[in-house]
């Protein structure tokens, strides 16, 4: 015997079994995410030689100043 649930109900139903079962769903980490993390334990010095700058900059900033000069160089080889 089969018992019968209205649609709407059903899909409230699944919403509801998404949300709760989310947090235990694996998610791949970002592009360079991983990478981004790696570079924080290095010193300050060095990110500041990474980036190119001798100017004082927070962690964040110098890994993100890194990471926009790589990219931009790497669009430029894939050019030619």
């Amino acid at each position: 015997m089969a018992i019968y649930v209205p649609m709407e109900l059903g899909i409230l139903m699944r919403k509801i079994l998404d949300f709760l079962g989310s947090p235990f769903v694996y998610k791949s980490p970002k592009p360079n995410d991983g990478f981004k993390r790696f570079l924080h334990y290095w010193s300050s010095k060095k990110l500041r030689a990474l980036a190119g700058t001798r100017t004082h900059y927070s962690k964040k900033k110098l890994i993100q100043i890194y990471l926009e000069k790589n990219e931009k160089e790497n669009s430029c080889r894939s050019n030619f």
